[in-house]
């Protein structure tokens, strides 16, 4: 923790009050990034950076104002306060919002030290990488994207009611990618590993996993048009869920952009799924303490059996719902007050993987297009698709070529068929057991 970060936060504070704030938080982020890309064994992009920045939200009036400064001298402070104080007053009342939490003082450092490797030693892992891609195959014709980067982050809260919170990050991450042509074939695919070493990362596994799928599209068969049952690897359902998770937004149900806003308590997904916001999950990658608001983060349950229990609430969220804040209080240094969650989790379901995998299906590892192809309120999406035909859990088919397409909120309420082995995504942000989704419309040749 940076005492002098500490000191211009309680100055911002301090002065907001003597300008006559009725109340006040401060928010900054600081961090430090290295990344480096390789490309034909040289570096192609070297990038070193840091940022910090102070975030300011005054009250008065029931009216609220933001501002910000990237520089913490006493000036700047004074300025943004300023500023803060004379957007409030501009702005239009928001009698829900205020600032209430009383949680003493918490910091929670990093449990991981900085990697003591030298920067000459990370640019010869990035290269070593892709030299791999080229030794695994021979036929690899490009490989477009391939790097390391390494990222320390820190994030501070403090408020007129003496709350003071801090948290350190620190993580690398290293990936690769493999493009093959051959004639009029051509296909791709990249990995990526994430780690608190060098040592932690899995560059074999980029490598392989990149070439290897690389490799099978590269003759791969588009299949019929007709629905088949698809299994998502699960990399790919955080991804298409992701598109989705506005449904759990508190803010988005109060400002009437949330689909489900009039839906709590119902059910809205299949009676299979029960689904936790759970900020400290064992095996997780991250974790997560405080919201941005100071309030200390526990498990919340937000669908049960299928029914929707919660959404995410911060302060104001919660005071207009006339409920108490579940700690999803989301806010950057220039952003306005919002809500986030934090590590999903999906309990296990009853359906053993031998009998999940049984028969015929669809085994989906890429998607391209997600986004753009998602509709998040009414729950339609259509994306272009690669992976496998399987059969009894095994990969028969590779294809690529396909369009899923269908309704994401029909498709989860109507799901009968989940694992009873809950597994985390490759970088352990997202767990949920294999889940088997029956006559979804897959447009092939």
């Amino acid at each position: 923790m940076n005492v002098q970060i500490k000191a211009a936060m309680q100055e911002a504070i301090n002065r907001a009050s003597d300008l006559g704030a009725d109340q006040s938080d401060v928010v900054v982020s600081s961090g430090e990034s290295f990344s480096v890309s390789i490309q034909d064994a040289d570096i192609d992009k070297y990038k070193v950076s840091g940022s910090r920045v102070l975030g300011i939200r005054t009250i008065k009036d029931s009216r609220v104002g933001l501002a910000y400064t990237e520089d913490l001298g006493t000036d700047s402070i004074e300025l943004a306060t300023k500023k803060a104080l004379q957007n409030a007053e501009a702005s239009e009342p928001r009698p829900h919002e205020s600032i209430t939490i009383d949680g003493g003082e918490t910091s929670i450092e990093s449990k991981y030290s900085k990697d003591p490797s030298t920067t000459e030693e990370k640019i010869d892992f990035a290269k070593k990488l892709e030299s791999d891609v080229r030794k695994k195959e021979a036929r690899v014709t490009n490989i477009p994207y391939n790097g390391f980067s390494e990222s320390t982050s820190e994030s501070y809260y403090m408020n007129s009611l003496n709350t003071f919170n801090f948290e350190s990050e620190y993580y690398l991450s290293c990936y690769t990618s493999a493009l093959i042509q051959e004639g009029s074939n051509n296909s791709m695919h990249y990995a990526s590993s994430i780690g608190r070493s060098l040592k932690e990362l899995d560059p074999n596994y980029c490598v392989s996993e990149s070439v290897e799928h690389a490799l099978n599209w590269l003759e791969a068969k588009s299949i019929p048009t007709k629905t088949y049952d698809v299994v998502f690897d699960l990399d790919a359902f955080s991804s298409l869920f992701g598109c989705f998770g506005g449904i759990f937004s508190g803010k988005g149900a109060m400002d009437k952009v949330n689909p489900f806003a009039e839906k709590l308590g119902e059910r809205i997904l299949s009676e299979e799924i029960t689904l936790w916001d759970k900020p400290r999950v064992e095996g997780a990658f991250f974790e997560s303490h405080f919201d941005s608001e100071g309030l200390k983060q526990e498990d919340l349950c937000l669908v049960g059996e299928g029914k929707l229990l919660s959404f995410y609430h911060n302060t104001s969220t919660a005071n207009y719902f006339k409920t108490t804040s579940n700690a999803r209080a989301a806010r950057g240094a220039k952003s306005a007050l919002g809500v986030s969650g934090t590590t999903k989790y999906f309990d296990a379901g009853k359906t053993e993987t031998s009998d999940l995998l049984s028969g015929e299906y669809l085994e989906i590892l890429s998607m391209q297009g997600l986004h753009s192809g998602a509709n998040s309120f009414s729950g339609e999406f259509s994306f272009a698709a690669s992976g496998y035909l399987c059969r009894d859990g095994k990969r028969v088919t590779p294809i690529k070529g396909l369009t899923v397409s269908g309704n994401f909120y029909h498709m989860m309420k109507e799901l009968k068929i989940v694992g009873d082995k809950v597994v985390g995504t490759k970088h352990r942000d997202f767990f949920a057991p294999l889940m088997r989704f029956q006559a979804v419309s897959v447009g092939g040749e």
